[in-house]
């Protein structure tokens, strides 16, 4: 996303285009790529509340250990 943050979507905005991206797979299991793109614009919408709020928002944790084997903050 551009820094320019007239091009920065807002919650609403992306709860918006969740709901279209779901409502035009309704009725079937979504395919791999699909929830790839559901958990980028998912991911994208929780940011954006925290953008919101907290005016920032915070790195996500990382889930799985490093490459040089130390734990992870989520373990």
């Amino acid at each position: 996303m551009s820094c320019n943050a007239t091009l920065t979507p807002t919650p609403e905005q992306l709860n918006h285009e969740i709901r279209m991206f779901l409502t035009a797979r309704s009725g079937r299991t979504l395919t791999s790529a699909e929830r790839g793109v559901y958990e980028r614009l998912r991911a994208e919408w929780l940011a954006a509340g925290r953008r919101a709020r907290y005016g920032t928002a915070p790195a996500p944790r990382p889930a799985r250990p490093s490459a040089c084997g130390a734990r992870t903050v989520s373990e």
